[in-house]
């Protein structure tokens, strides 16, 4: 700390550095000092230890910086932590420097603009969270023309990590707790990559389970109570993107509910639309399972295989809820119709079909003046809908989150 005051007053005003360092000497020899490990410091208890070493740190920043736009000031500001000669278009910047400078400002102009009397940003640059997620497959519907209902979910998989950001860039890194503490191999996975701005939202995930599931509805079997049963034969990839605009961009903010970069201060929802392209690989062999339950398997495969790929166009509706200072509730809907193309290893062989896909989720989030809490809960479900076979697959995600920006 030391250098670097000295450094500025070498370049800011020699004369006032001396005049602070004299004050400090002064206000050492005018007090009763005392040892203190290594250091002398004055007075004898801690409140005037702290109130000495207060008066060094203000000498220090009392320091005047010396805002002269010439070719040096861009330096000065990086010594002295003052990065707001970044935005600043009076600042003389070197080129690669300056070049980054033009396009974060057309990008801050162009998609990144609120009504600040709505949402505001985040001064900190930096966030730090700690992320709890819990996840679960669910299948059901209809297979083949006898109306034969079947329902399962998967396990519920668990994963604790951490997340730290600067600006807009961050890395994220998970520990799936099933493997870490249960010593089960992992045959699941799942990432998700989100990009917002105050116009529109780019989400592309990628979904995998081989693991164990149980079957609750059967058909007729247990006289169509739930039967309980484990299941590890079903397999399912889910993978795809989507990207959709909001047109109440000015005075809603989907960053603030679910990356924690912005800060809602009023209530306002926007209604957003855009398009998404969504690939389904589902696979069930039934060939595996008891006979008392495979008798009431429709005639003909036992293994049905679900793999189509979505192009449709979503539409709906996102509102953030500011119900008390410092907290926001939010509520996104977005249904989307479209056609599927299924493939030709699919149940139903290749062909073009109606489709139907969901995407909601609800966030709850609080925030003060560093530190953040956030719960936010997302389904993602796909329709496939044949003259025989009306089956859904979902994917519902509960992420709790704990963070501090600085």
């Amino acid at each position: 700390m030391w250098c670097i005051a000295a450094h500025v007053a070498w370049g800011a005003g020699r004369d006032v550095a001396a005049l602070s360092l004299a004050d400090t000497v002064a206000a050492q020899a005018s007090s009763p000092r005392v040892d203190y490990g290594s250091g002398v410091y004055p007075g004898g208890d801690i409140d005037q230890r702290r109130a000495f070493l207060k008066h060094v740190r203000d000498s220090i920043d009392a320091i005047p910086f010396d805002t002269t736009r010439d070719d040096d000031y861009w330096r000065r500001c990086i010594v002295n932590g003052r990065w707001s000669f970044f935005t600043d278009p009076t600042a003389h910047k070197p080129g690669l420097l300056n070049f980054a400078s033009k396009v974060y400002q057309f990008y801050t102009k162009a998609f990144n603009n609120y009504d600040t009397a709505y949402v505001v940003g985040i001064k900190p640059p930096w966030k730090i969270m700690l992320k709890n997620n819990e996840w679960i497959d669910t299948y059901g519907g209809i297979i083949a023309d006898n109306d034969m209902k079947v329902f399962m979910h998967s396990n519920v998989y668990s994963s604790v990590g951490f997340h730290v950001s600067y600006l807009g860039i961050g890395y994220t890194y998970m520990f799936d707790l099933d493997n870490v503490f249960g010593g089960d191999p992992t045959r699941h996975s799942k990432w998700d990559l989100t990009f917002a701005t105050s116009r529109f939202s780019f989400e592309a995930y990628h979904s995998r389970n081989e693991g164990e599931v149980t079957i609750g509805r059967f058909g007729d079997y247990n006289n169509k109570r739930p039967a309980n049963v484990k299941f590890n034969r079903l397999s399912r990839i889910s993978s795809g993107f989507d990207i959709y605009y909001f047109f109440n961009h000015r005075k809603y903010s989907q960053a603030a509910a679910y990356s924690y970069s912005k800060i809602q201060k009023r209530s306002a929802g926007s209604f957003i639309a855009g398009f998404l392209v969504a690939t389904q690989n589902v696979s069930i062999d039934f060939r595996t399972l008891p006979d008392e339950m495979r008798q009431y398997l429709p005639d003909g495969p036992q293994v049905y295989k679900y793999h189509y790929r979505s192009y449709s166009f979503l539409a709906g509706y996102a509102y953030n809820w500011v119900f008390r200072p410092k907290w926001l509730f939010n509520i996104t809907m977005a249904p989307s119709i479209g056609w599927n193309h299924s493939f030709s290893d699919s149940v139903d062989g290749k062909r073009d079909m109606l489709a139907f896909d969901l995407r909601g989720r609800v966030g709850l989030v609080r925030n003060n003046k560093h530190f953040f809490y956030g719960v936010q809960l997302l389904v993602d479900a796909h329709f496939y809908h044949s003259k025989n076979h009306n089956f859904v697959n979902s994917l519902e995600d509960l992420n709790i989150t704990i963070g501090c920006r600085f």
